[in-house]
């Protein structure tokens, strides 16, 4: 084992020394002298509550600073991080954590809510108190913060487990740092996943992925309904009921590097079993991103959202992985690409749309009745469309597949840059035979497929495709809304000298929804979970389009009505008639955890108390802050308008703000009939969270339940 780590900061050393120097001043047990010794007038009663009440108050006086002028202030939140730190140091080195946690979660307790900074260790006379007294609660109330030295997974699992896996990887020959209360690998990781990968490539991609999406099936985490695993986040609020789980996208992706089988292994189940656990140690061990617990989702602040984010970024990267309803995805890809003329698609493929379209929707159909991998071959394709020339079908064929390794750069779970599986669907296996590993894991990649080689033509030609696709995506979501029977409207307005777009306006009889189209994805940094690539990508996609959409119900509210000029010079006058105003980002592409309401309310909540920065010297990245800063300033400027014009919003702000993607907002309108139904369906995951940040799977529990009412 490595010798104990050095804290660079060392302020658990500070903390440890500080709590060992003082004692409990209580002297009895008596109720009644202890009440005494506290100043309660005994003889108008007395009880124990009145003596953890004025315990707590000296407390929470004693560490009262004034955080403007302590430039050495401790943050609430990295104080209370030491009892993390106190975790690991207790499962690697077995080191007593039990008094200091204990006396921790008196200071929490105490100075809750409103005190968010603490005094310096080197203010004696503050901590000397406050420890005395939280050593004196502790003596006197003996089982409010009682912690068992030989049960303390109970108490604080997520951190006992992420310790437990760092030891193992330890015993594989890693060594560690605790940093500010992180563990960080520092060397030997290379040698484990050496190790992780050479098991992949002994037994092959396709058994292992053969494994894992049959035992997700088995599992019942695949739904039919929406064609998709419902790979979720399983939090509790107990617990101690939770272990790691398997990261399936980092496995997913790692058999992706070597697709084959090998049928040739005595005892398979047991190198798939040392497999699983080696991913587990890895991603729990060295990221530790797993949250244990649902109340992490609703109370962060601040100083703790880039970090939050990261996790939920990281999370999605190693334990999840992209998916559509292959039809969505076909017809997506169909339509977005529908205003390129043949002879410009031809041109730069060598083939029509309409023949894509046909080998997609073949594929499609070999693939539609498992979740297993399949093998497409090209002879069984050109047998069912005889109207497409033998050649055209195989160019297709090449040309939606990965000739070449896939992912072969990938290693670290947290190398999302690495991944290139999403430039194509398939894998070549031979001349005429092709890899289908998911249905609903490749589907995504069709549209991706035709994208790339686009932009690189309309990069020479000096045009912006992304662009035109943007305008595209709302003709094709309009068309949607068409087919539905849904009334929308769309169009520029300009009132008092403000003027502005909105891009969808769907009205009700009980609310207006107001819906901001952004083409900006989740870039391949962000999912690789670099923070300054995650601030930005969601200013870019939910702070923009939740400004645009909160000047449209800004308008409403003071005007009482909003005329939007179409493009076909056609106006509409909206009449706000006091209805509900939901307002929504739409993206293209999903953003994972980040479409969660109760993610999104902590995130808008934290950019109007918090200024960010970034140490980068990259001009366009300093640029990007700068319009970060200047759209912060519009975000509380809508804030303190909408606080005095809507009751509601000054109650719970951001209830009304949601972050879809395009397949989300599909899935509403296919069961949808009209206006109202599309509201109705539209809010029906507005009042509900099971916090498993995965909206498919809470949306097809509500519309379940309201299916058995009905």
């Amino acid at each position: 084992m490595n010798p104990k780590p050095e804290n660079s900061e060392n302020l658990l050393a500070q903390f440890k020394e500080t709590v060992d120097k003082y004692s409990a001043n209580i002297t009895s047990d008596n109720l009644i002298d202890i009440s005494k010794q506290f100043g309660i007038d005994t003889t108008r009663g007395y009880s124990a509550h009145q003596v953890s009440q004025i315990i707590y108050g000296k407390i929470k006086e004693s560490l009262k600073i004034d955080s403007e002028k302590e430039p050495e202030k401790i943050s609430r939140t990295r104080l209370l991080n030491l009892q993390a730190e106190l975790i690991y140091r207790h499962v690697l080195y077995n080191e007593d954590p039990v008094e200091y946690i204990m006396t921790l979660k008196v200071i929490n307790d105490s100075c809750r809510p409103d005190m968010n900074y603490f005094p310096p260790f080197s203010d004696v006379e503050k901590w000397e108190s406050a420890i005395t007294n939280c050593k004196s609660y502790n003596k006197f109330s003996l089982t409010t913060h009682k912690i068992l030295y030989d049960d303390i997974r109970k108490d604080y699992p997520e951190d006992y487990d992420i310790a437990n896996s760092v030891k193992q990887l330890i015993e594989k020959g890693c060594t560690i740092e605790i940093v500010n209360s992180d563990i960080l690998i520092t060397s030997g990781m290379e040698a484990v996943i050496d190790e992780l990968n050479e098991k992949v490539r002994t037994i092959g991609g396709i058994v292992l992925a053969k494994s894992l999406l049959n035992h997700l099936t088995h599992i019942g985490k695949y739904s039919k309904r929406f064609e998709r695993f419902f790979i979720t986040r399983e939090t509790s609020g107990v617990s101690f009921d939770q272990k790691p789980q398997i990261p399936y996208g980092f496995l997913l992706n790692l058999s992706l590097k070597y697709p084959c089988e090998n049928l040739k292994i005595i005892d398979p189940q047991k190198l798939l079993d040392e497999i699983i656990h080696l991913a587990i140690i890895i991603t729990n061990g060295a990221y530790g991103v797993q949250p244990y617990n649902f109340w992490t989702f609703h109370f962060q602040t601040g100083d703790t959202i880039i970090k939050f984010c990261t996790e939920i970024a990281l999370w999605d990267s190693m334990f999840s992985i992209p998916q559509c309803r292959t039809s969505t995805a076909i017809e997506i890809t169909d339509k977005l690409f529908s205003y390129i003329d043949e002879e410009t698609f031809k041109g730069t493929f060598g083939f029509s749309r309409q023949e894509f379209i046909e080998v997609l929707n073949e594929i499609q159909k070999m693939a539609s009745e498992t979740n297993m991998p399949v093998i497409i071959y090209y002879s069984t394709i050109s047998k069912k469309l005889k109207q497409i020339d033998k050649e055209t079908i195989l160019k297709i064929l090449n040309f939606l597949s990965h000739s070449d390794g896939v992912n072969e750069n990938y290693t670290l779970p947290s190398d999302y840059s690495s991944i290139d599986f999403y430039l194509k669907p398939l894998l070549k296996q031979g001349n005429t035979k092709f890899l289908l590993m998911n249905k609903s894991w490749c589907s995504p990649n069709y549209f991706e497929s035709l994208a790339t080689r686009l932009r690189e033509s309309f990069k020479k030609q000096k045009k912006d495709l992304d662009a035109e696709l943007g305008t595209q995506l709302e003709i094709f979501l309009q068309n949607k809304l068409t087919e539905k029977g849904i009334i929308f409207s769309t169009g520029d307005y300009k009132v008092g000298g403000i003027a502005g777009e909105c891009d969808l306006l769907i009205e009700s009889e009980k609310a207006i929804v107001l819906i901001e189209f952004k083409k900006k994805v989740l870039t391949r940094k962000s999912k690789s979970g670099i923070d300054t690539n995650i601030l930005l990508d969601l200013s870019d996609s939910i702070l923009t389009a939740q400004l645009q959409a909160g000047r449209t119900e800004i308008i409403l509210r003071e005007q009482g009505n909003i005329t939007l000029k179409a493009k076909d010079g056609t106006e509409t006058i909206v009449y706000f008639n006091n209805r509900q105003i939901e307002r929504v980002a739409l993206t293209q592409l999903e953003f994972g955890g980040f479409q969660d309401r109760s993610i999104i309310n902590q995130f808008l909540k934290s950019l109007l108390t918090h200024s960010f920065g970034t140490f980068s010297e990259d001009t366009n990245i300093i640029k990007k802050f700068k319009e970060l800063a200047e759209k912060q300033e519009q975000w509380v400027e809508q804030y303190n308008k909408l606080y005095e014009l809507d009751k509601g919003f000054a109650h719970y702000p951001f209830f009304n703000c949601w972050f879809l993607s395009l397949p989300q907002l599909l899935e509403v309108i296919n069961i949808s009939s009209d206006n109202n139904t599309f509201h109705e369906v539209f809010r029906k995951t507005k009042h509900v969270t099971m916090s498993t940040l995965d909206w498919y799977r809470e949306f097809d529990t509500v519309t379940k339940l309201k299916r058995k009412q009905e």
